[in-house]
């Protein structure tokens, strides 16, 4: 094989390499772990959360677990670096509820307790990249 050849067979490869490029090359992501408790238990009608479906691909999507839930609730995911990490939770009845969003299951990063029982309660926190 000549080396005209290879040299072309390496452009070509480096073309369909780099058109598959990634958005977020380096994998660079946050392991999240979503907490929702109450400190009476009882369940959840709705709990929505973000992810990343990709660790190489810069975006997260929305996910839905419908009710009824029980309480505590617990959901580990990936999340893109740069993103936003969120999680809301709709109690059935009278709960006052709390969340959290914690850094490889140890670091907390944010926390909210509902405003008033029966009430939704949200926990968001953006990323660093």
């Amino acid at each position: 094989m000549d080396a005209r050849m290879l040299l072309g067979a390496t452009a070509v490869i480096g073309v369909l390499v780099g058109a598959s490029a990634c958005s977020n090359p380096s994998g660079k992501s946050w392991a999240i772990t979503y907490e929702v408790t109450d400190q009476a238990g009882g369940t959840l009608s709705e709990v929505n959360y973000s992810k990343s479906p990709n660790r190489y691909q810069d975006e997260v999507t929305q996910s839905a677990v419908p009710g009824p839930v029980g309480v505590p609730w617990k959901m580990e995911v990936v999340v893109t670096a740069g993103q936003r990490a969120e999680v809301t939770a709709k109690p059935t009845g009278k709960l006052r509820l709390t969340c959290r969003i914690l850094l490889d299951g140890t670091k907390e990063l944010a926390r909210a307790t509902a405003p008033a029982t029966g009430e939704p309660v949200t926990c968001a926190k953006q990323t660093d990249s």
